[in-house]
């Protein structure tokens, strides 16, 4: 349920990568908000006083509610993200799900599970991610299937992989037909 007040939830990249503009006080009708496991991801000296002054300046830290962390768990599982994710990343995804808020961070697979939750991401000292396509592919014969499993041609594991753009060759057509 998305809070009527404006937020921004910073990932632990917002303190290493030195977002001043991100960490400076808030105004009077926005937000900032990290999950704990942020708050204990950054043991770094220069990040941790960062993240001090922006406790000081009105910075909250919120557990993100198991309600939100659960469907981000399995949004994340059902996209073949969740390998790529640290129980930190999860969080931070889950709150900025949970309170509509935009999620600030320079890491790709962390922006690339947001767009796929409908989650705005803005970047901090990086460039946006390119969005990327993803699939499932069988180890044994390469062909691509529509999830996880056995392959049916050939019998080996069919698991999550980046796809190719295609040029139109059909060099990456080889699909399962079931």
């Amino acid at each position: 349920m998305p809070d009527t007040v404006p937020c921004l939830v910073l990932d632990a990249s917002a303190f290493f990568a030195g977002g001043e503009a991100l960490l400076a006080a808030p105004g009077p009708d926005e937000r900032r908000l990290v999950p704990p496991a942020v708050v204990n991801e950054v043991r770094d000296a220069a990040a941790r006083c960062r993240l001090e002054l922006a406790l000081e300046q009105g910075l909250l830290v919120l557990a993100p509610s198991p309600a939100s962390l659960g469907a981000v768990l399995e949004a994340t599982v059902a996209a073949g993200e969740v390998d790529r994710l640290s129980p930190a990343d999860l969080e931070v995804l889950a709150l900025a799900h949970e309170h509509g808020a935009t999620l600030a961070t320079d890491d790709f697979a962390l922006q690339n599970a947001a767009r796929r939750l409908g989650v705005p991401c803005r970047p901090i000292a990086q460039r946006a991610s390119a969005p990327r396509r993803r699939g499932y592919r069988c180890a044994g014969c390469g062909r691509f299937g529509e999830g996880p499993g056995e392959c049916p041609v050939c019998g080996a594991t069919v698991g999550p992989v980046r796809r190719r753009r295609t040029t139109g060759t059909g060099l990456n057509d080889r699909t399962i037909h079931k």
